[in-house]
């Protein structure tokens, strides 16, 4: 299979910056309603505490408990975005032999990075020759003519990296929340294929379902394509449903033991008798899943391990219905924006697509990709669409739909007063104050609930003028 059959390297990743910088003053022009109306005391116009309740939205939305999609038709979604232009890698369509070619340029597609490395950690500048020595690192030189493609799977939450090291370089000072080299992020049991190493033997190369990177050699176990693909295709067991939960502490363990699980992660069913002790505690009061593990020659083996009764998970994925959707994403509500899942926490794409893969459906990793994904229905806007059919559109979206901006995601989660809000993970909210008519700007860094209409995408375009696509996840 030749490199044209994976999505673009990186275009996964390249979340504009400009989100992290916007300001400047621009007329609201036709700007709807909310725009008029005081801003809040948080420095979020048209608000009111009571929108930080999903109760307060669910009441609003249309037969909130209606399943939109049953099982069969989140699976049929679910397969399509491994499909075609679907955003995801199937990693079972990679090659059992992989080239030099192929692989070396994986590795370069993999060092792009939308933030460009000025400073380190202690904020002294990055020379060309660091970077250099990172380069070196990646070893693309001693990738075989050709060799067998390996696999396994993540044992832990761990980071996927642009260059095989965990050195931290930001753009500047003040934007230290966005680090150059990080790519992203696998959840306890993701699969890989194992494509190449550092020259330092402490970093993978790895084709994940988002895209090539390198991750580090101790949280990955390795394993027959059989074993990886045969967990991976288990049943849930238990599905997490809350915003992260960890298993039960076990020192007899430690592989399996206070492990962070986010919002999506599922779990087969571990074989275990009613009661029987799993890691030193009885299993009567904790749900058994089945886990992989590291074994110290690297090699994959599994383990069970326990979560508490009262831990926030499911017995499978949750009804895909506007309530599950608003009690889902508003769970994260608060939490610290994360940079490719950076912080323990997650971006603006991560949150939605979180969000749904917690009810079975998956979403790409990036506003991009989620924008035009073949595995959704879109509505596309050009620069022909006029700011009244663009407000429009809105005002007929449905709970759970996604407002897609370059660089960025949005979910709707209601309509007040006939005008959209949205739940986002969000820098800045960026908008003209309708008393002095001067553009304010509040610093949020935070998963979000905001009016739509009067906010700013950059320094001179309203979100509703810079959409490019309104993505309906729950249709058919």
């Amino acid at each position: 299979m030749s490199r044209l059959a994976f999505p673009s390297r990186r275009t996964w990743r390249m979340r504009a910056l400009s989100l992290a910088v916007m300001g400047a003053a621009a007329s609201l022009g036709a700007c709807a309603t909310p725009s008029a109306l005081a801003v809040s005391s948080s420095g979020v116009p048209a608000f009111s505490e009571d929108m930080l309740s999903p109760e307060f939205w669910i009441r609003r939305a249309p037969s909130p408990d209606a399943v939109l999609l049953d099982a069969d038709q989140v699976a049929a979604k679910r397969l399509r975005a491994f499909g075609p232009e679907g955003g995801l890698v199937d990693l079972k369509g990679i090659p059992a032999t992989l080239t030099r070619a192929q692989v070396a340029g994986w590795v370069r597609d993999a060092q792009q990075t939308p933030i460009q490395a000025v400073i380190d950690e202690q904020g002294q500048p990055v020379t060309e020759a660091m970077l250099g020595e990172l380069r070196q690192n990646a070893a693309a030189e001693r990738i075989p003519e050709t060799f067998t493609a390996r696999h396994g799977l993540s044992v832990r939450r761990t980071h996927l990296r642009s260059l095989p090291s965990s050195q931290r370089f930001f753009a500047s000072e003040d934007l230290r929340d966005y680090e150059s080299l990080q790519a992203g992020v696998l959840f306890p049991g993701e699969p890989v294929a194992i494509a190449h190493q550092s020259a330092d033997q402490q970093w993978l190369f790895v084709q994940t379902t988002q895209g090539p990177a390198w991750v580090k050699r101790g949280d990955i176990a390795e394993g027959t394509a059989d074993a990886v693909f045969s967990y991976v295709a288990k049943a849930p067991g238990r599905v997490v449903t809350g915003d992260q939960v960890r298993t039960v502490f076990t020192p007899e363990a430690p592989g399996v033991s206070e492990l962070d699980l986010d919002m999506g992660v599922a779990l087969p069913r571990a074989d275990v008798a009613p009661g029987e002790p799993v890691n030193g505690a009885s299993s009567y009061a904790s749900w058994p899943v089945q886990l992989p593990v590291r074994e110290q020659d690297g090699s994959l083996a599994f383990r069970s391990a326990l979560l508490r009764r009262t831990a926030d998970t499911a017995p499978g994925y949750l009804p895909l219905t506007r309530a599950n959707i608003l009690r889902q994403s508003f769970k994260f509500l608060g939490e610290r924006y994360g940079w490719g899942h950076q912080f323990n926490a997650r971006d603006c794409s991560g949150l939605t697509s979180e969000v749904y893969r917690s009810m079975g459906l998956l979403l790409p990793p990036n506003s991009g990709m989620q924008g035009k994904s073949a595995a959704l229905n879109h509505r596309l806007f050009t620069a022909q669409d006029s700011h009244a059919e663009r407000v429009r559109a809105l005002e007929q979206a449905d709970v759970g739909d996604l407002v897609v901006v370059p660089g960025h995601v949005l979910m709707i989660i209601g309509h007040v007063n006939g005008e959209p809000y949205v739940i986002q993970d969000v820098p800045y909210a960026v908008f003209k104050d309708p008393a002095t008519q001067q553009v304010r700007k509040t610093k949020l860094n935070q998963v979000s609930v905001t009016p739509l209409l009067p906010l700013y995408a950059d320094d001179t375009t309203l979100y509703v003028d810079a959409m490019t696509s309104l993505v309906h996840v729950t249709r058919p």
